[in-house]
């Protein structure tokens, strides 16, 4: 599927990778409302990844943007995982195993039916000193090819009151577009996997 028929931030997404990043979650939300409504109305499937003590409020955003959660949960179009389920399985980062995992994710959605998968997913467990989160740039930058060869779109959101500089930066050099200010823009520290990585940027080409 094209890229020409998503919206994003007022504007049409130019790459299946975007990182997005906001000072609060009400910003949040208004940013990315009609991300999410447009691809409920498309019958896509959405698959949030939340902090898992945010999970209720995380739906009632949901609710409150006209998403019929309970509904959508039910036919399994909507699917809010926890960051155990998916970033922190066996209690520590593997940037290996959550690439599988998203792959595994995406395929057996289309082999439902699914016109498309779009993944919104929250990454403030990166800013906790845990086991391997140091290997989060390689995620990041991989991710690009495995999103690009299955042409689905994530949106990585990250809170600015929760990183560093250094992550920040290294999530610009990861991302080849960013929301910033509320604003879809193309990232100009954007560095490809090829040259981020090197040969293992071969691994999920």
């Amino acid at each position: 599927m094209l890229l020409n028929d998503i919206t994003l931030a007022g504007s049409t997404l130019q790459h299946y990778h975007v990182a997005a990043f906001f000072r609060s979650r009400d910003e949040e939300y208004d940013v990315l409302q009609s991300y999410i409504q447009e691809g409920i109305r498309k019958g896509e499937k959405a698959i949030h990844i939340c902090d898992p003590n945010l999970r209720h409020d995380h739906l009632h955003q949901l609710d409150r943007m006209g998403v019929p959660t309970t509904s959508c949960t039910r036919t399994g179009q909507l699917e809010v995982l926890s960051w155990q389920d998916t970033y922190l399985k066996d209690g520590h980062f593997d940037g290996d195993t959550m690439m599988a995992l998203v792959n595994e994710t995406i395929q057996t959605s289309l082999a439902e039916g699914f016109p498309r998968v779009r993944i919104i997913g929250h990454m403030e467990w990166a800013a906790e000193a845990l086991p391997d989160v140091d290997r989060l740039l390689e995620y990041e930058a991989l991710a690009n090819n495995l999103l690009n060869r299955m042409k689905q779109p994530a949106i990585c959101v990250y809170d600015l009151n929760k990183f560093s500089g250094a992550i920040i930066m290294n999530a610009l050099r990861a991302h080849p577009y960013a929301i910033i200010d509320g604003v879809l823009r193309e990232t100009p520290y954007y560095v490809p996997p090829e040259k981020l990585m090197g040969s293992q940027a071969r691994r999920f080409s």
